[in-house]
């Protein structure tokens, strides 16, 4: 069976497909265990999916009629921010295709309400207790099985607006946006307690300002999140703050310029003390800082190769390196009069690799963390 709705795209689409066998290769079978988190556990029963069912929403469009039924919406372009998250390096993937493990399983459920219209719950655990971000912008590609082959050439965008409800305490953080979509206005939602992420968007309804609020009250009574912060929530304190503190910042810098107006590397230095240096003449681009054990260097040079990334890397392979996802970093290191000096190189692309070389004081664990920091986490755009 196949469905589909003639909306414009500011509404959810829904599409269903019967009968259909489909196969999954799914990340949490890559030797990655997950550990429920008592209080989580006892919150959700162990299933994210029934637990967000008790939201006082009705006519939720997502739920499947049988086993066999698989369920596909435009929710990505009607919510550009739906479910998105991110670490200290970036945003965190839920597609399958993605080597990252950071989620574990994410649950998504759509609502056409007769009173407020289209909106979601969403929840997510994360195989690890760490802290994600929200972003104040996102953005999202068409989907061509909802507008057709030209939808691939749209775009849909989505802006963040913090509100003085915001906290971060020792075993939770939450907080209320503003959210503006497609032409709405939602009531933004943002819970975490440790592995679990808890987020729901509201429209605003012209004809009753408070409603938003009260409903997000009634969700946090339904679902057993007791959030002081939500409970005790006024419309006078919804007010948009103009020096916003929660977002997520980018720590990466990027370099050379390439194909579609893409950087080809990225490297995580804005969350390290180092500053670029245009004074000192080493490699392309030279960082440095002075730390209390001495000065740390960092600097680096596209070089050419005549081997493709294959060669290059099976050339490598007796060195110590890091894998971040499609990106292979090797270094070797030495002792040099009481400092560390190393040399990492890369493979960028089109017989172009990244050689970086650096030096810290041997004692200096901090500006070692810093230097591994960046070379780990390296990003390229290889196209």
């Amino acid at each position: 069976m196949f469905t589909k709705k003639n909306l414009p795209f500011n509404q959810i689409f829904l599409v269903l497909f019967a009968s259909l066998s489909i196969t999954f290769i799914s990340c949490d079978n890559r030797g990655k265990n997950f550990t429920w988190n008592d209080d989580v556990a006892e919150l959700t029963d162990k299933d994210l999916e029934e637990w967000l069912r008790n939201a006082p929403f009705e006519n939720e469009i997502t739920k499947k009629e049988s086993d066999d039924q698989f369920v596909m919406t435009n929710a990505d372009q009607v919510f550009p921010f739906i479910g998105r998250y991110y670490n200290h390096r970036g945003e965190i993937r839920k597609n399958l295709a993605s080597t990252d493990t950071t989620i574990y399983e994410q649950k998504e459920l759509i609502y056409k309400d007769p009173k407020f219209g289209d909106l979601f719950v969403t929840a997510t655990l994360l195989y690890d207790d760490q802290e994600v971000y929200l972003s104040d912008s996102y953005s999202s590609m068409g989907d061509p099985l909802f507008g057709g082959i030209e939808a691939a050439q749209s775009s849909y965008s989505a802006i963040l607006y913090e509100t003085p409800v915001f906290v971060k305490k020792p075993d939770y953080k939450t907080g209320l946006y503003w959210a503006t979509s497609n032409n709405s206005t939602y009531l933004l939602g943002f819970y975490q307690k440790g592995q679990l992420i808890f987020e729901t968007a509201i429209p605003m309804l012209e004809s009753d300002s408070t409603a938003a609020l009260n409903k997000l009250k009634e969700v946090n009574q339904k679902l057993n999140l007791n959030i002081p912060e939500w409970a005790n929530a006024t419309m006078e304190q919804l007010k948009v703050n103009n020096q916003p503190t929660s977002f997520w910042n980018d720590p990466y810098t990027s370099y050379y310029m390439g194909n579609y107006l893409l950087d080809d590397l990225m490297l995580k230095t804005k969350d390290t003390p180092f500053s670029e240096i245009d004074s000192v003449k080493k490699g392309d681009h030279y960082l440095a800082y002075q730390s209390a054990k001495g000065p740390v260097e960092f600097y680096f040079e596209r070089k050419s190769t005549d081997k493709n990334e294959e060669d290059f890397n099976k050339e490598h392979a007796d060195l110590p390196s890091y894998d971040n996802e499609y990106v292979k970093v090797f270094y070797n290191e030495k002792p040099v009069n009481g400092y560390i000096e190393g040399t990492a190189i890369s493979y960028l692309k089109d017989n172009k690799y990244v050689e970086m070389q650096y030096r810290f004081p041997k004692s200096d664990t901090e500006a070692q963390k810093n230097i591994h920091g960046i070379l780990k986490f390296v990003k390229m755009h290889k196209l």
